[in-house]
C-alpha cells in the first residue's frame, strides 16, 4: 500500500456505508414524493380536459335538443291531427268499423290504424237495407238444395 491511501477501521466504514444509505434513501424518498406530485397534476390536468370535453359534448347536446324543439311540436301536431282522421273515419264507418279498430293491436300507432282502415273500409260500407252494416254476401256461398234428400238404411 501506498503511503497516500486512508485506512478506515470497521466503524467508519459503518458509517460511512449508513450515511450514503441515508442518502440514498433521503434521495429516493424525494424522487418517489416528486414523482407521486407530478402524476397527481397530471391525473388533475386529465380530469380537467375531460370535464372541458364533457362540457363541450353538453352544449352540443344542447344546441341539437333546441334545434329539434320545433320539429318535436310539428310531430305532435301531426299526431292530434292522425287521431282527428281515424277518429271521423271510424264514427262516418259506424259501430262495426268502430269495434274492429278498438280491436287492433294497442302497439299500433294511429297512422298504422287508420291506414288499416282504409285499406279495410270496403267492409265497412253499407250494403243495401242496413246502414254501417258489415259487407257481407246476402246469399249463402254453400250450395244448399232445396229437395229432400233420401236418407237410406241400412
Amino acid at each position: 500500500m501506498s503511503e497516500n491511501e486512508k485506512l478506515f477501521t470497521q466503524e467508519e466504514l459503518n458509517k460511512l456505508a449508513g450515511t450514503v444509505r441515508d442518502e440514498g434513501r433521503k434521495k429516493g424518498y424525494a424522487d418517489a414524493k416528486a414523482e407521486a406530485a407530478k402524476d397527481k397534476e397530471a391525473a388533475e390536468q386529465a380530469a380537467l380536459e375531460a370535464q372541458q370535453q364533457w362540457k363541450t359534448l353538453a352544449e352540443q347536446r344542447g344546441a341539437r335538443v333546441t334545434e329539434l324543439e320545433p320539429l318535436v311540436k310539428q310531430v305532435e301536431g301531426y299526431e292530434e291531427l292522425i287521431k282527428g282522421l281515424l277518429k271521423d273515419a271510424v264514427e262516418a264507418l259506424g259501430d262495426a268499423a268502430k269495434t274492429a279498430v278498438n280491436g287492433l293491436p294497442k302497439s299500433m300507432t294511429a297512422i298504422e290504424k287508420l291506414d288499416w282502415l282504409h285499406k279495410n273500409e270496403g267492409l265497412f260500407q253499407p250494403t243495401g237495407g242496413g246502414v254501417g252494416t258489415p259487407n257481407r254476401q246476402t246469399k249463402s256461398p254453400v250450395n244448399v238444395k232445396s229437395e229432400p234428400r233420401r236418407v237410406q238404411r241400412l
